[in-house]
């Protein structure tokens, strides 16, 4: 699972580094550059916060999908609000009382996420947090780690 996620980060990374090096080294800039930004900035926040989940190298499945969708839904949003025609102005569509592309922006990053993650958390949580023999293993460690740290005190 580890490797999978990190092999997810390595390609977002560089779907980063493409659309940077396509800023600095070719003019005019190409029309996949802010396309190529957007996915790769989101494919490394969602595979960041799917390391941070795994656990025995596995995830919770509803974990998966939600991470999956949360990067559907937040590249979708930034790429969508970058093909989207010019039609700001005084005139210019509005969602939910601010222009098309700053709505889309706005809700489908930053208020949709934050209301998904907290259920995904909370689905999960016995899942992921120790367990019973969890907490065994890391009170004998400690002890061990005491009785040692006593021994070279000594």
């Amino acid at each position: 699972m580890k490797r999978t996620l990190i092999r997810l980060l390595v390609a977002s990374c560089g779907l980063v580094a493409a659309a940077y090096a396509a800023l600095f080294l070719v003019s005019p800039l190409p029309s996949w550059a802010p396309i190529a930004l957007a996915i790769g900035a989101n494919g490394v926040i969602m595979t960041l916060m799917a390391i941070g989940a795994v656990r025995h190298d596995t995830m919770p499945r509803s974990l998966a999908w939600t991470f999956a969708g949360l990067f559907v839904l937040c590249a979708g949003a930034f790429v969508t609000a970058l093909l989207l025609p010019a039609h700001e102005g005084a005139s210019g569509p509005l969602l939910l009382g601010l222009p098309l592309r700053s709505a889309l922006v706005l809700y489908g990053v930053g208020v949709l996420p934050i209301a998904i993650l907290p259920f995904a958390y909370a689905l999960t949580f016995e899942a992921s947090t120790l367990n019973d023999d969890d907490l065994v293993r890391v009170r004998a460690a400690y002890e061990a780690m005491r009785i040692a740290a006593r021994k070279d005190a000594a």
